[in-house]
């Protein structure tokens, strides 16, 4: 079997595997027929607000409590993770990992089985990270926290996109681990856009985003261990 034959199948694998969506298979398996509940985020004057369609364990938090959350978390983290490491052992002096990890995300956020509206990646993005470099997960995130805290709705982003000077450093500036990096920053990117338009077009309305309304929503719903709404 030829490299590239390898390498076509490693992204086939990893996208179908991505494509699975955890989320939207809690929804159906407690609320059968029902679709799923998207994250609305209002406005500081209440007057509008920003629908994010992005289904994942923040929507599954929301309406079925931490419990439900944390397992959808886990299981996207574990498909991104169980078939890159796979790959990384059996091969470990190719780069198989790297396209199967970057397909798995692409599967994730633009999944064949739900008309490519799929979920926000940042479970399977921490599970892939896992399987390549723990260290780097842990640098990365910890940078994107710190981004946070000056810049909340970049916190996720910034983690993702610091996965390329990380490389960069450990591997060299031309090396594949740096090409894998930026294509799941575009990727990431790319997801958002929608969202990144309703802020944009919002904005120009005069509207301010109420940021704190959907962690707020998520630490109630922590604290008491039930959904949001419900007593």
């Amino acid at each position: 079997m030829s490299p590239t034959t390898v390498y076509l199948i490693a992204a086939a694998v990893g996208y179908l595997i991505g494509s699975i969506s955890f989320a939207r298979l809690v929804f159906a398996r407690l609320r059968p027929g029902q679709a799923p509940d998207l994250i609305r985020t209002p406005t500081m004057d209440g007057q509008a607000e920003l629908v994010s369609h992005a289904i994942g364990a923040t929507n599954v938090m929301i309406a079925f409590g931490p419990r439900w959350g944390m397992l959808v978390t886990i299981l996207d983290a574990l498909k991104a993770f169980l078939p890159t490491l796979a790959l990384l052992l059996m091969f470990p002096d190719a780069h198989y990992h790297l396209v199967c990890a970057a397909f798995v995300l692409a599967g994730h956020l633009w999944p064949v089985w739900y008309r490519f509206s799929g979920g926000g990646g940042n479970s399977s993005i921490l599970g892939l990270m896992l399987a390549i470099s723990p260290l780097g997960l842990l640098v990365t995130h910890a940078g994107g926290m710190l981004i946070g805290r000056f810049f909340p709705m970049f916190a996720f982003l910034g983690g993702v996109a610091l996965t390329i000077p990380w490389f960069a450093v450990r591997d060299g500036l031309l090396s594949p681990e740096v090409a894998f990096a930026l294509v799941i920053t575009a990727f990431y990117v790319i997801a958002e856009l929608p969202e990144a338009r309703q802020m944009k077009d919002l904005k120009k309305q005069g509207h301010e985003l109420d940021i704190r309304h959907v962690m707020s929503m998520m630490k109630k719903s922590a604290a008491t261990g039930k959904p949001e709404g419900k007593d």
